[in-house]
């Protein structure tokens, strides 16, 4: 069983800034109003803010505040976030509604996802570690519709195109798509100074 870290309220708000920071594109310097007037306006924001005190209670033992981050998120940016799901900063939601995250679910740093995303367990398959969920690395976008199931790895700066199934390990820097997803073009090469798309 893994240890829970803990992260501390200037964390919390670290990561909070850096997920305001995704929504503008830009290097601004919010402040605690900031938050909260761009949640009360963007409702993928509005669920990032929801999940990362729900993040924070459930780290706490309060379960019970966590349990109302969750279903406030539920009610006012309909998709469902798990409280135990690991997301890095610099999360950006592009399009709420029908999104699901798992208990368990990873994310790294600096990734986005689309409406109708899922992120969950396959029928109780387990790694050798006996994780039931996605590990997603960092810098990854996930297509609208796409569904990533069980103990798989997502490679750091891949893209799951839109309406895919992805059941396997998908490595670094690909294009990934179709049911079930299949690798069908690189993201860029060493050589090149931006995404090859």
């Amino acid at each position: 069983m893994s240890v829970i870290k803990k992260i501390t309220f200037k964390e919390l708000i670290l990561n909070l800034r850096d997920d305001y920071r995704r929504v503008h594109k830009g290097n601004l310097h919010p402040n605690i109003f900031s938050f909260f007037k761009k949640a009360f306006s963007n409702a993928g924001f509005r669920a990032i803010f929801l999940y990362r005190f729900g993040n924070w209670f459930w780290k706490r033992k309060l379960f019970f505040l966590a349990g109302m981050c969750q279903r406030l998120m539920h009610h006012f940016a309909h998709c469902w976030i798990s409280a135990s799901a690991e997301i890095g900063p610099g999360f950006l939601i592009s399009h709420v509604g029908g999104i699901v995250i798992g208990g368990g679910t990873k994310i790294g740093k600096n990734c986005d996802i689309r409406q109708n995303v899922t992120f969950g367990g396959n029928f109780n398959k387990q790694a050798e570690d006996g994780r039931q969920q996605p590990i997603v690395g960092n810098g990854v976008s996930f297509g609208a519709g796409c569904v990533i199931i069980g103990p798989v790895k997502i490679g750091d700066n891949s893209i799951v195109g839109a309406n895919s199934v992805v059941t396997r390990d998908v490595p670094e820097k690909v294009i990934v798509s179709g049911i079930p997803a299949k690798v069908i073009k690189e993201v860029w090469n060493e050589s090149d100074t931006g995404r090859k798309l």
